[in-house]
């Protein structure tokens, strides 16, 4: 009986080790993580360089990027179904940023509520040109031209402001 509890104590301690949760808990306190994402086999810093990955997540805990915008749906699909009680720290459904008109180029999906995102973190800022709101509000700001009032639930647009801040609200 100890033979099969320390087999399945090993095997879970394996499978702790070798996700991207294990590099998360095992840097320093002094490190920021903001802005780090996990892209598949390794951390990239985004406001630096987001190498290949054309669509990131930046989730409460860990951010995640992907090849495809189809990858991050399949993703957050799974993760969803996995812990439902994340839904009480995020929105159903994310605020989607594109560098592209019409929906196009990288994507930053955001869904942690009530946080103030500054896209500079992600390499992101001023280049936001289409959107499309998710299940929660959400207001964009400039520091250098403010833009005027809350994004609705479930809308969509252009922008013709730049955006270096965005929050998800409640």
């Amino acid at each position: 009986m100890r033979f099969i509890l320390r087999a399945a104590l090993s095997m879970i301690a394996l499978s702790f080790a070798t996700t991207p949760w294990a590099a998360v808990a095992s840097s320093s306190d002094d490190v920021d993580l903001a802005g780090l994402a996990w892209f598949e086999d390794h951390w990239i810093d985004l406001a630096v360089d987001w190498e290949d990955a054309t669509a990131c997540d930046i989730g409460a805990d860990l951010s995640v990027c992907f090849r495809t915008e189809a990858e991050l749906e399949d993703y957050l699909g799974s993760a969803r179904s996995e812990d439902p009680m994340s839904l009480l720290a995020t929105c159903g459904s994310s605020l989607r940023l594109y560098d592209g008109t019409s929906y196009t180029g990288t994507l930053l999906s955001l869904s942690v509520r009530n946080t103030i995102h500054n896209l500079g973190t992600y390499g992101f800022d001023n280049m936001t040109s289409s959107y499309k709101v998710g299940a929660c509000d959400s207001e964009f700001n400039s520091l250098s031209n403010p833009v005027e009032g809350v994004v609705n639930d479930l809308e969509a647009g252009v922008l013709t402001a730049t955006v270096e801040l965005v929050r998800v609200a409640l």
